[in-house]
């Protein structure tokens, strides 16, 4: 994973471990109890990461709060590739809508899933839209301007 965070297309869109930085201690301070990260694989290769989290109602690790701020039936995801061979071919968007599937499994009360990639990121956009999310707003964070997007469990068609 520490590869994956210093390839150009990661490092662009995520927080980078510093020089030293021990993995296991980045990866507590970009995730939390209420989040839960998995390795993606392609065939036994590990070729990018993806998480889901509750969302933060209390603005308690965030600091700042969503805009039309969902219910407890809504959880969000973030992901990418890290490996740069697996890159614009489609994976993306098969990886999100097998992880939707599973997401229904391990979360059964689940409605909605949000997405606020950096509003300049027009692949992960593309992304978003093929799989099903929609645009809702933009608002600032303090990782910039960030695009919310939401996809609806029961709109949802059989992949």
């Amino acid at each position: 994973m520490l590869q994956w965070f210093k390839e150009p297309h990661v490092e662009k869109w995520w927080p980078t471990p510093q020089e030293n930085e021990l993995m296991e201690y980045f990866l507590e301070k970009i995730r939390s109890k209420d989040t839960f990260g998995f390795i993606v694989f392609l065939e036994e290769r590990p070729i990018g990461y993806i998480q889901y989290y509750y969302i933060d109602r209390k603005n308690e690790k965030t600091g700042f709060s969503l805009p039309l701020l969902p219910d407890e039936t809504t959880v969000g995801i973030d992901q990418f590739i890290g490996d740069s061979n697996y890159l614009y071919k489609g994976y993306g968007t098969l990886l999100i809508k097998q992880f939707i599937e599973e997401l229904f499994i391990l979360e059964p009360k689940l409605t909605t899933i949000i997405v606020d990639p950096d509003s300049e990121n027009i692949a992960a956009i593309r992304c978003y839209e093929k799989v099903g999310f929609v645009r809702v707003c933009v608002y600032e964070s303090s990782g910039g301007i960030q695009l919310l997007m939401r996809y609806d469990i029961n709109k949802r068609d059989a992949f």
